[in-house]
């Protein structure tokens, strides 16, 4: 709830800073507010990053990271005829309607059990498209020498528009991160002491979701457990003994 409402904060900060000039202007507001909303983006991930294991987490940072640097790089070295600037009518047209598709894939995949992964990867790969064509249009506008361009006052919007495509990009991947962890080992222990699977705390019926929503205790197969016998301690000689001392 609370990464939740963070989230929803960091978009009304950066709306706010997209369309107040006098804000984007200014020397200390711009710097606290961008910081600001850097820093609500990140703790809104925080609900997603728990229920994920390290090494996925960092492989689809950098995976996610590669993409935008051959994004950048790519844009900016686009020819003038591959101006981006000059067809941004066009390039909306198609975002949209991918992100349409995208989202019917994103339905299908929810009510559609059979079509589970394949649905999700087609949502991810049309939104993932999108995300990098904004990329490669924002860096012709913040590269200049070209028909739209930014100022160089608008440096810190320029940086925020890049990190949240990227953060939208690198926040798909969570799917498969939490689902299927194809970089983290059987045997990897750092989130987890005394329990006999590395998968940490699982539901044992998926389709209760979310770990938040409290279920009866029939419903769930606790994993992190240890196997100590605790029947073994003479609980009533400890309690006796603890009172004399």
């Amino acid at each position: 709830m609370i990464c939740s409402a963070t989230f929803v904060l960091a978009g009304l900060c950066f709306t706010v800073f997209c369309f107040n000039q006098g804000v984007r202007n200014h020397r200390v507001y711009s710097w606290v507010v961008a910081f600001v909303i850097v820093e609500l983006e990140i703790f809104s991930m925080y609900v997603l990053a728990a229920r994920t294991w390290v090494p996925d987490l960092l492989a689809f940072f950098f995976f996610c990271t590669l993409l935008m640097m051959v994004a950048l790089v790519v844009g900016c070295h686009l020819s003038f005829s591959m101006d981006l600037t000059r067809y941004i009518a066009p390039l909306f047209i198609l975002s949209f309607v991918l992100a349409m598709m995208s989202t019917y894939f994103l339905l299908a995949h929810l009510f559609l059990p059979k079509l589970m992964p394949y649905a999700y990867l087609t949502f991810e790969l049309g939104l993932t498209f999108v995300m990098t064509s904004m990329i490669m249009l924002h860096a012709q506008t913040i590269n200049g020498d070209r028909y739209i361009q930014m100022r160089l006052k608008d440096f810190i919007l320029a940086a925020l528009l890049v990190f949240h495509e990227f953060l939208l990009t690198y926040a798909l991947t969570f799917y498969w991160q939490i689902h299927y962890s194809y970089f983290t080992s059987a045997d990897f222990f750092w989130m987890s002491t005394s329990t006999p699977n590395t998968r940490g705390t699982t539901p044992e019926y998926p389709e209760y979701g979310d770990y938040d929503k409290n279920t009866s205790d029939d419903d769930w197969s606790p994993k992190n457990e240890t196997d100590y016998d605790w029947l073994l301690d003479n609980w009533d000689t400890i309690a006796a003994e603890s009172l004399i001392r």
